[in-house]
């Protein structure tokens, strides 16, 4: 009796999780415990089970007697049910209720069960049904073996559409979704998440689009901060690059979201994901790359449908995913845009030699003319059928070869940066001659030529500015909310910068032209100010460079520091001086003059002036002591003398020049070492930025950009009725050949799954190895030789034919040991699984 009321109690435990009345229960449990006791009477090996059972305490909870206990359990009520579909359901239940993904293997999910698995998948579209409960259970409460088995055994995606518009909302635990809104609502959030409506995963609708059934799955895993599972519809979706770097800008979003005091777990795993999905990634594309280097490439810049037509380069620049614009694929590809139709082995200072003349363009054949993309072309304008590309392909055919050599030279953007350096040096010594030699008053001499080259340059840079920042859609809305979201992620330091430049020329040329003689030494101070910011700007230019653009990153980053130190030091910069003026001047009037006094001594005394003679006494002789006097300003007042002072001084020459000026240089070194150690990651980075404004500029240098303006305005009127531009960063690929990058994308993910980690971490290494060669080695890789693709095909035929035998040999071993139940052989395997 007492084991009795114990394995009740434990039974209770086990059948905690149902619905059921405490009255109930213990009615069931009763019986139950009646069958045991009957199949203990008949059974010696049960008796034998049950006495080693009794051993333990029931109240015990480890794994081992937990598992035995509903081992027991299921096994007398297997035997009970007679029902097929009734016993399906239950093992359901159990499984469910037990998470015992081995049950359900061993006794639902299995190749013998294919009329069992016929009726029991179309159960999964009903709501309340055994199965959809379980499948539903299983993802929210993480349990991947549950998940994978159904995912196997269950193919059809008609299904899971169906599960997933009665149970989606459910999953996100949000019962004010509407099921005819949920698309919609999903894309609002991921995009206040992403802070980008380009950004948005689902096209606009009421109903789940079919093909769109594991990438929801996907989202929602990644919303949720479950990885396992994540990777489970990741294999089961499409365009896997593009939603790996998708999956780590949204955990990458929600962990800088997350307050880092009350979600200090949750904040440190969603980085963790953020890697491993960046991780994931670059791994796919080094065996991508591996495979096909060409195609590699392409896959960076073409349009992903499913993905609101992004491309993958747009989603590593605009969240800051280092690590993969790092890859060596990345980077031939920029360098392959930076360089235009050169070739790869051209080095930068032959590149820049040759722009001054043209004899050597046509001397040295340093250009490589691009007959593929000339022949597909043609043949897309033929296969649509429009008579404008094809007049147009016909004509680019009778132009001479040198001139379109001369074009393609000077339209590259490596030589569009050169002149662009090159003017901006130009008008810095035109700025500096009329600011330093001829400024006057307009009512004493008109502005000379120099200063008129200064105004129509930067009246066409500004312009040039505006015009990328709208090409890029920088701007697109005119709602405040997501106006001030693309302003974010558009300013960078330098766009900053330059926007206070410009209106600092602004304000100065207004102030040229409004000012009289008397008051016009201000309108030369803010033109002196505006020609120093001008200068500094020059500084970005060296962002080109792999040796000193980590260098100007660096200067920038240690602004921030700067900023800091002066928080910290403004403490003791007003502490220590209000005792200053409270000891030495006494009783000072209010005003700007008693602010300014309070920073000025202790200001300079931090770079050494320490004012000695005023804390000593040795007053000068144009200094008073009298009240209407130094009220007035005739004359300086004295300092008072007070020993204090000479104190506070010591204090003060320890804490700022001892501790605030070495934490200053602290946090600089803690900046520069952290840059120094990353410096190519950075450089590789922004380099995208370079490439991308330089891509997009005009071949012109200003002042002349106005008249390339005005062609871009007429040709974008005109490509709103034919089409859209070409444009090296975003291309619209066929169908076909859609599918061709698809199907290497799915071998170059079963090749990454199925490889060892030693073998990755080697082709980690050579990808590492590969990066500082990435000038010319686009060159070299752009087609594989007939040997290789037979390798390469032979390789991938024996790694087949070894994944074929494999399965055969799991099916083999799954029809030796699934026998049927109730025959000979069963019953003494069940035997011997006992026994063990």
């Amino acid at each position: 009796e007492e084991f009795k009321s114990e394995l009740i109690e434990a039974a209770k435990m086990l059948y905690g999780s149902n619905n059921e009345e405490a009255n109930t229960i213990q009615t069931k449990c009763e019986v139950l415990i009646t069958q045991l006791q009957d199949e203990m009477a008949g059974n010696s090996k049960s008796v034998c089970i049950i006495y080693q059972v009794h051993m333990y305490s029931v109240h015990d909870t480890t794994y081992t007697l937990d598992r035995t206990i509903q081992d027991i359990l299921f096994d007398v009520f297997y035997l009970d049910e007679q029902n097929e579909d009734k016993l399906t359901d239950n093992i359901l239940h159990f499984v469910d209720l037990w998470n015992r993904p081995d049950i359900a293997e061993k006794e639902i999910f299995k190749l013998e069960n294919s009329k069992v698995l016929e009726k029991l998948q179309k159960k999964l579209c009903i709501k309340e049904s055994k199965l959809s409960k379980l499948f539903t259970n299983a993802l929210k409460d993480d349990r991947i073996e549950l998940v994978r088995q159904v995912l196997e055994y269950i193919l059809d995606k008609e299904l899971y559409k169906t599960f997933l518009d009665h149970s989606l909302e459910g999953l996100y635990e949000d019962k004010t979704l509407k099921q005819k809104r949920i698309v919609d609502m999903i894309n609002d959030a991921v995009i206040k998440i992403l802070g980008s409506e380009e950004m948005k995963p689902f096209e606009k609708g009421d109903e789940i689009c079919i093909n769109d059934i594991f990438k929801h799955l996907f989202i929602w895993a990644v919303l949720m901060n479950r990885r396992n599972l994540a990777m489970l519809f990741w294999k089961r979706d499409g365009d896997y690059i593009c939603s790996a770097l998708f999956a780590s800008s949204l955990a990458k979003r929600l962990a800088e979201n997350a307050s880092a005091e009350a979600f200090m777990n949750e904040q440190t795993a969603l980085w963790e994901s953020s890697r491993q999905y960046e991780d994931l990634a670059y791994s796919v594309m080094t065996e991508l790359y591996l495979n096909d280097r060409k195609h590699a490439r392409q896959l960076l810049v073409t349009e992903v449908k499913r993905y609101n037509s992004t491309t993958i380069f747009e989603i590593t620049e605009k969240f800051t995913l280092m690590n993969f614009m790092g890859h060596a694929a990345c980077q031939t590809k920029l360098n392959k845009i930076w360089k235009g139709q050169m070739k790869g082995d051209t080095s930068n200072l032959k590149a820049i030699a040759f722009a001054v003349t043209l004899l050597p363009i046509l001397k040295w054949d340093i250009m490589k003319l691009d007959k593929t993309a000339k022949r597909a072309k043609v043949t897309q304008s033929e296969s649509l059928g429009t008579k404008g590309q094809e007049n147009n392909t016909t004509c680019s055919q009778f132009v001479p070869n040198w001139m379109r050599k001369i074009y393609y030279f000077y339209n590259a953007p490596l030589i569009k940066f050169l002149f662009s350096v090159l003017t901006y040096l130009a008008m810095l010594v035109a700025f500096s001659m009329f600011v330093l030699t001829d400024l006057h008053p307009t009512e004493e001499k008109f502005p000379s030529i120099y200063e008129y080259i200064v105004y129509a340059w930067a009246a066409s840079s500004l312009t040039e500015e505006i015009r990328q920042a709208i090409a890029m859609k920088h701007f697109q809305s005119f709602e405040w909310r997501q106006l001030t979201l693309n302003a974010m992620t558009w300013f960078s330091f330098w766009t900053l910068f330059e926007l206070m430049m410009y209106c600092m020329f602004i304000m100065s040329v207004i102030l040229r032209f409004t000012l009289s003689a008397v008051d016009f030494h201000n309108a030369r101070m803010m033109y002196a100010v505006t020609l120093g910011t001008f200068i500094i700007n020059s500084m970005q230019f060296f962002l080109v460079s792999k040796q000193i653009g980590p260098k100007v990153i660096m200067i920038g980053r240690m602004m921030f520091d700067v900023i800091f130190f002066i928080l910290i030091f403004a403490v003791f910069l007003f502490g220590f001086g209000v005792i200053y003026q409270a000891t030495m001047y006494p009783n000072t009037e209010p005003g700007f003059p008693l602010f300014q006094n309070l920073v000025y001594m202790p200001y300079w005394q931090l770079y050494g002036e320490l004012f000695l003679e005023q804390f000593y006494g040795a007053l000068p002789d144009d200094c008073t002591e009298n009240v209407e006097l130094y009220s007035n300003g005739t004359m300086d007042r004295c300092p008072l003398r007070n020993q204090i002072n000479t104190f506070v001084l010591a204090v003060y020459m320890v804490v700022t020049h001892i501790i605030l000026v070495n934490l200053l240089i602290a946090m600089f070194s803690h900046t520069f070492t952290k840059v120094q150690d990353n410096n190519e990651l950075v450089w590789k980075f922004h380099r995208f930025s370079l490439i991308q404004e330089y891509y997009d500029r005009s071949s012109l240098v200003p002042p002349f950009l106005i008249l390339s303006h005005l062609k871009i305005f007429l040709l974008y009127i005109k490509n709103r009725c034919t089409g859209k531009r070409k444009n090296k960063f975003k291309i619209t690929e066929t169908d076909a050949e859609n599918e061709k990058l698809a199907i290497l994308q799915k071998d170059a993910v079963y090749s990454h799954l199925n490889s060892s980690t030693r073998l990755r971490r080697r082709r980690a290494r050579n990808m590492d190895a590969e990066k500082d060669g990435f000038e010319a080695s686009y060159e070299k890789d752009t087609d594989l030789s007939l040997q290789e693709q037979i390798n390469v095909l032979s390789s991938d035929v024996d790694l087949i034919l070894k994944t074929v035998k494999q399965i055969m040999t799991t099916k083999q071993n799954v029809l030796i040991v699934e026998v049927p139940r109730g025959s000979q052989h069963g019953t003494r395997f069940y035997q011997m699984v006992s026994e063990e």
